[in-house]
């Protein structure tokens, strides 16, 4: 019984101390129980200024019809890659065959009433101005002579006129004078004749212009049924197809409708929208020539790329479906008038993208843009999650101490002087040095004792 009973109790001083053993394990190794450190290094820190915006090419170009007709022939599509006057779409020519040669009869008659015009204008000048006045000269001495033989007879006796000659004389004088008055209204519509048909040359003379205008229209719509690329570039959309009608811009209100999209893409970037807060940021980092007020005096290298490769800190592109690529670019231009959607301010800012991978980007994708707004060098970084308030209120970190005499290990606060913080780490410019290691969680036990001395 004896032997039961010792084996029984020393069975229970094992279990008792297996569980004292097991609960001081346990707790030892539980999470946060001694902490979890980070050592603090030397390196660089960027502070970046970031933006949404879309890729879009430097130049887009809608082509629109200008002649009317059947498209019969398409020479490029949506994606070929084109250069300037290469033909994308050919348009029966019929219809404005058959407009120039209108135009060409119109100008023909009026060229043809304008030479009968001038004819008039030479006669009446001439021949039906002369004719006026010879006829006048012509009638005044019969005038004189009437008159002369009237007034002889009126001053004879009585008995010495006949009156039937008195009334012969009197009315051929009057019939002549009559003569005289026609002359003189026919003198004075000749007079008026000149002018009025120099005005109907004039006006004639205006028609014909404007009929040659119409011609000259009529032979460049003609023209324009072969429509061409303006520009090197691809074609970013077509929308037309053979078969299809098409009416010019010069029948239409609405100045016709869009045909082809050229898109340059030979330069492509990034219209990014600025949040007011970050742009004065924005505009400390620009090149001269992308400010708002810039006289001309540093234009933008005409090589841009080359231009690129000389400066730092470019900024950084990022789209949704290049994932693993980050692209750069130069800051090309910041545009000075707001945009104000839901009380909310941005400028635009355009980016022209420079790397060389920027071939693969398309026109529409939304981009991320990442502007260096500030950045620093070599120096000391500590991890923002090992930054913590210290007992009297001041910022600092909490650094492993062992105890001199104890050997056990204790949490030091440091007071600490931070500097640039991009969100995962500071600048440290006062309180550590390179290579000390920091708690970046604090021990359980200390959480412990802050807690009882507050």
């Amino acid at each position: 019984m004896l032997k039961n009973a010792l084996i029984a109790i020393l069975a229970l001083c094992t279990i008792a101390g297996g569980y004292y053993l097991f609960i001081n394990t346990v707790r030892i190794a539980a999470p946060g129980a001694r902490g979890t450190t980070a050592k603090v290094h030397r390196g660089d820190l960027t502070l970046p200024i970031t933006a949404t915006g879309s890729i879009r090419p430097s130049r887009r170009v809608e082509i629109k019809a200008e002649a009317s007709g059947e498209v019969i022939e398409i020479g490029k599509y949506a994606g070929d890659r084109v250069r300037k006057g290469d033909l994308l779409i050919l348009l029966n020519p019929v219809d404005e065959e058959h407009n120039v040669s209108r135009a060409n009869h119109e100008v023909a008659i009026g060229e043809a009433q304008l030479a009968d015009l001038k004819l008039a204008l030479e006669q009446a000048e001439t021949a039906d101005l002369n004719s006026a006045k010879a006829k006048i000269l012509q009638l005044e001495p019969g005038i004189a002579l009437a008159k002369f033989r009237y007034e002889k007879i009126l001053g004879l006796e009585d008995h010495q006129r006949n009156e039937e000659e008195v009334l012969q004389r009197r009315t051929t004088l009057a019939s002549q004078e009559a003569q005289l008055d026609a002359a003189k209204a026919g003198l004075k519509r000749a007079e008026l004749a000149v002018p009025r048909a120099r005005q109907a040359i004039k006006q004639t003379e205006a028609r014909v212009a404007a009929s040659k205008d119409t011609l000259e229209d009529a032979k460049k719509r003609l023209a324009k049924t072969r429509i061409v690329s303006p520009i090197d570039g691809i074609v970013g959309d077509l929308r037309v197809q053979i078969g299809e009608v098409i009416q010019g811009g010069k029948s239409t209100i609405t100045g016709g409708t869009v045909l082809a999209v050229i898109q340059d893409i030979d330069r492509i970037l990034v219209r990014a929208e600025v949040d007011e807060a970050d742009i004065a940021g924005v505009l400390d980092i620009a090149p001269p020539w992308a400010k708002p007020g810039n006289d001309g005096s540093t234009p933008m290298p005409v090589d841009v790329y080359a231009a690129a490769a000389t400066m730092d800190r470019l900024p950084e592109i990022g789209v949704e479906a290049f994932r693993e690529e980050t692209f750069q670019g130069v800051i090309e231009r910041i545009h000075p008038e707001p945009r104000t959607i839901s009380n909310v301010v941005t400028f635009v800012v355009d980016v022209v993208i420079t790397s060389d991978n920027r071939a693969k980007l398309l026109a529409g994708m939304r981009a991320d843009v990442e502007f260096t707004a500030q950045h620093v060098s070599g120096v000391i970084l500590c991890p923002n999650e090992a930054i913590r308030e210290g007992p009297t209120g001041k910022l600092g970190v909490y650094v492993p101490e062992k105890d001199a005499v104890s050997g056990v290990v204790r949490a030091k606060f440091v007071a600490c002087r931070f500097g640039l913080d991009n969100g995962a780490y500071s600048e440290v410019r006062e309180g550590l040095s390179e290579g000390d290691v920091v708690f970046t969680k604090v021990p359980a036990k200390l959480q412990d004792d802050e807690r009882d001395k507050r």
